[in-house]
Order: C-alpha cells, then structure tokens, then sequence
C-alpha cells in the first residue's frame, strides 16, 4: 500500500483578523464583576423555584450565565442597571406565595435585560440594541426562539409594561444598593 503524503491546505489571510481600536465615543462594556454577583444575588432572591426530576437539560450557575449573557451580548452597565429595575419590579408583582420551576429566574433576566435593551435603544447609553435572535444565539439552544418570543412578553407582563426608568429612578436604585455595588 502506497502512503500518499498528508493533503497541504493553504490558507490565505484575505483581512487582519484584529479588532478596531476603541474610538473615544467608545462605550466600555465590561460589566464590573461585583455587578455580576448582585445580579445572580437578585435572581437567587427573585422567586423560589422547585427542582424538577425530569430535567431535560443542564442549567448554568447564575454567575456564570450573567457573566456569559453580559459579555457575549454587549451590555452596558447602565442596561444591566435598568434590568435590575424591572426584575425588582416583577418581584413586587409576584404573588407572595409563588414558585417557579428550575428555569424561571434564567427565564426572568433574558427578560429583564433584552426589554432593558430595547428600552434604552433610542438613547445615548447604548450602542446597539439586544435582539430576540441574539438572545437566542448567546443561550446556545437553552431556550428556542418561541420561549425567547414567549419571556419577554410573559415579563413585560410580569411588570405591567411598566418600562419607563428616568434618571431620577436609576439614581435612586444605585444610591440604595451602594454598599452592595462597594461605591
């Protein structure tokens, strides 16, 4: 039998690979890491949920997915801000006694941050605005594109489309959770 040598491939680079240089108007979007764990905090405390015996899939650690969500979808400190907003909001409209299944609270801070996204959309504060598809793209087959559809719109009603944040409220919520932000 005759060894054929191995097949050469050749690879032409057609552009740099390297990313742009940040511009001055250029937003910084790392999240600090202590806002990360406030926000897997907030969503311990969000709603107690039951584990399931049927579970289907394996479901990350709030820390790493709110790392992971943050990262992958650009977010911007005052976005993750106004979601933690409206996640306090949908927590005050929960009936007292109320559990969710194993997913909810992942379910709540899509929610959360992709409305958050939208709502600042038109303003200076944000670059570019979170889509359902990128949702469904950074959650990597977690939730399909319907559940996306389906938990935003469950959350816009969780919190009565009561979307509005002004700089008053955004003020008000970084004032009272200082200590918690180490400002």
């Amino acid at each position: 039998m005759l060894q054929q040598p191995p097949p050469s491939y050749n690879f032409t680079i057609t552009r740099s690979h390297q990313l742009p240089s940040p511009s001055k108007n250029a937003i910084n979007n790392k999240i600090p890491s202590v806002l990360i764990d406030f926000t897997a905090m907030t969503l311990c405390d969000l709603i107690k949920t039951r584990s399931s015996s049927k579970r289907t899939r394996s479901l990350p650690e709030f820390v790493f997915f709110v790392q992971k969500v943050t990262h992958q979808a650009n977010i911007n400190v005052r976005t993750l801000l106004v979601a933690l907003i409206y996640l306090k909001r949908a927590k005050s409209n929960l009936p007292k006694r109320a559990i969710g299944s194993d997913d909810t609270n992942h379910r709540m801070f899509l929610g959360a941050l992709l409305l958050a996204s939208k709502f600042l959309k038109d303003t200076t504060w944000t670059t570019h605005t979170l889509s359902n598809r990128r949702i469904y793209e950074i959650c990597g087959g977690l939730f399909s594109m319907e559940d996306v559809y389906q938990l935003e719109s469950a959350f816009l009603k969780l919190i009565q489309y009561d979307c509005w944040v002004d700089d008053d409220t955004l003020n008000q919520f970084v004032e009272l959770h200082r200590s918690d932000f180490s400002l």
